[in-house]
């Protein structure tokens, strides 16, 4: 009876022994992943493309008639920008050769574009009136009434 109870003994220790080897190999298993992954995030470091588009917007450049706006203050674009006399559009400009709703300019995939909402005394893209919809790219200028603004980004 006693030589029983030693070899339950026995066994419980050898089983006890195969846990403690099975805990320590998932412990190591675990650390290795997490050395795995800092070494790649070290090994890219700042590699990474930024996932947001460069920042859009419209500079100004002459504010005419407009007390609101400042000569060199920024105006961001981020999905849809309207450009008019009422008070519900992004950029007000208080001045009678603007219309209550003059012009929008949005985004649509990665490209911007501007378009005239058949206002009556139009918008100038670089010297020319728009007729509808145009594409637009940092470096143009706008002309809105008296306001005029160049495109950044």
């Amino acid at each position: 009876m006693f030589l029983y109870l030693g070899s339950i003994g026995a066994s419980l220790s050898k089983l006890s022994l195969i846990f403690k080897i099975i805990i320590i190999v998932i412990v190591y298993v675990i650390i290795l992943f997490a050395l795995r992954i800092m070494y790649k995030d070290i090994k890219n470091g700042g590699s990474r493309k930024p996932s947001r588009k460069k920042t859009f917007g419209l500079e100004v450049v002459e504010p005419g008639d407009n007390q609101n706006l400042r000569r060199g203050s920024v105006i961001p674009i981020n999905r849809e920008t309207t450009i008019g006399r009422r008070d519900d559009n992004s950029v007000i400009l208080k001045e009678g050769y603007v219309s209550g709703h003059h012009a929008r300019i949005y985004l649509r995939n990665t490209d911007y574009i501007m378009e005239d909402l058949n206002s009556t005394n139009g918008t100038i893209l670089n010297g020319k009136k728009v007729e509808k919809k145009v594409y637009i790219k940092a470096g143009d200028e706008i002309k809105i009434g008296s306001a005029l603004f160049k495109v950044i980004g």
